[in-house]
């Protein structure tokens, strides 16, 4: 096992508030074996067509394929208190991690991408439904007549409860030059008593069970929800362990039951991750010092996204969420009515021409939304005949950042997104 001692990456600031984020922070991590913790996952079998119906998303496996790069995957031991004790390197300390939080934003480039057979586009303004939740770790198994169980809890934004504003850290835009931005994210909350994200709107407690272990050691957790959310949600993960510990006797990992969470960074270890401007989605924790409220914490309340240390920590916990949508766009780009070719030049800076090509003669709308989901553009192209037809976009009408274009052919919707910049 090794420490990985952590620094700020800056300052957390928003319009209304101003949050202290742990300074030199220690922050133990055992050791992985890399690149071979999740090598015997059941590969993604996806058909070549679509609308979003029952598709898994892992944010690991997004992230890899979109900038091309190799994760890192590390493991964190899981308590909801400081009683027990885990052995780290030979040294026996309280667990730093006491629930992970993954905030999810579907308006996220990495996660509208048409690769690994995943669908392009969300459409968001439909209710996207949440058909499954799984997630992996490490599970100690070896206590007989005890229940161990991993709760998850689905949280939506509510208003002056959670994930509602938006906050940023100053100063980051060097350690992620692929995007030249300072991060944002959501903020995700957790009660001071309960220990509950409020606006948890589904809960799923999930009995640890030997049979789920898959053959290269790890748990593989699985639950069906069937919950409906918007753009942006979370997931949070408690581990709820079936029986008291003794302090220093029973050491999480070895002979007792224990819960150690399979995260990665997305990069390669020690690295920082890839950040698109605006995306919001991030993973999460409630650490040592927010769960016993430590003096200077300055994040008692609430979760601590990745963002907020140094390169090095769960940039990404290993979550797998089978989603659906029932009024979902078409991703395919060629169905029976019409065909929707990608928008160029794309990045756009000025004019950009869409071109579309029609079956049989068929009314058309254009549609253009921004990642709010708000339209920036809808005219009625009326009735066009059949053969190929073209849109030419004013970019600099525009701001820039990332837009959804659809046509509408007799009431069926074809989406794809483009860039603008400026």
């Amino acid at each position: 096992m090794k420490k990985i001692y952590l620094t700020l990456a800056g300052m957390i600031l928003s319009a209304t508030m101003m949050a202290q984020a742990p300074v030199n922070q220690t922050v133990f991590k055992e050791a992985p074996a890399h690149h071979t913790a999740r090598d015997l996952k059941a590969p993604h079998n996806f058909s070549n067509r679509y609308t979003i119906d029952k598709v898994k998303f892992n944010f690991i496996d997004l992230s890899s394929s979109y900038y091309s790069s190799t994760p890192d995957y590390d493991y964190y031991y899981t308590f909801p208190d400081s009683t027990p004790f885990a052995d780290y390197g030979g040294t026996l300390a309280a667990p730093f991690c006491h629930s992970f939080g993954q905030v999810y934003d579907l308006t996220s480039p990495v996660l509208n991408q048409n690769t690994l057979g995943y669908p392009s586009i969300f459409d968001i303004s439909s209710p996207t439904t949440i058909d499954s939740i799984a997630t992996y770790g490490v599970w100690g198994q070896s206590r007989s007549g005890v229940t161990d169980t991993i709760i998850f809890r689905v949280v939506v934004p509510t208003t002056g409860v959670n994930l509602d504003r938006i906050f940023y850290f100053t100063g980051t835009a060097s350690n992620y030059p692929a995007s030249n931005d300072t991060t944002r994210f959501a903020m995700l909350n957790t009660d001071s008593n309960t220990w509950v994200a409020p606006g948890a709107i589904a809960e799923y407690k999930v009995p640890l069970r030997v049979q789920d272990t898959l053959a290269n050691g790890l748990q593989y957790v699985k639950t069906p929800a069937g919950v409906n959310v918007n753009r942006v949600f979370a997931v949070t993960i408690d581990f709820k362990p079936g029986s008291s510990y003794t302090p220093y006797v029973d050491t999480m990992g070895f002979g007792v039951g224990s819960w150690t969470q399979v995260t990665a960074e997305l990069n390669g270890d020690g690295t920082y991750s890839n950040y698109v401007p605006g995306d919001l989605t991030a993973s999460n924790t409630v650490t040592s010092q927010v769960r016993h409220a430590a003096p200077g914490g300055g994040w008692n309340g609430r979760y601590i996204p990745y963002l907020a240390y140094g390169a090095g920590i769960y940039e990404s916990i290993d979550i797998d969420l089978t989603l659906s949508q029932t009024n979902s766009i078409s991703v395919n780009e060629n169905v029976s009515e019409a065909k929707l070719f990608q928008n160029y030049p794309n990045p756009a800076n000025g004019f950009t021409t869409v071109k579309y090509a029609l079956e049989n003669n068929a009314e058309v709308t254009f549609e253009v939304m921004d990642v709010t989901g708000k339209k920036v553009i809808s005219t009625f192209e009326g009735n066009k005949n059949a053969g190929t037809h073209t849109i030419e976009i004013n970019a600099n009408d525009l701001n820039a950042g990332m837009y959804f274009y659809s046509i509408v052919v007799n009431g069926k919707r074809i989406t794809k997104k483009m860039t603008i910049t400026k």
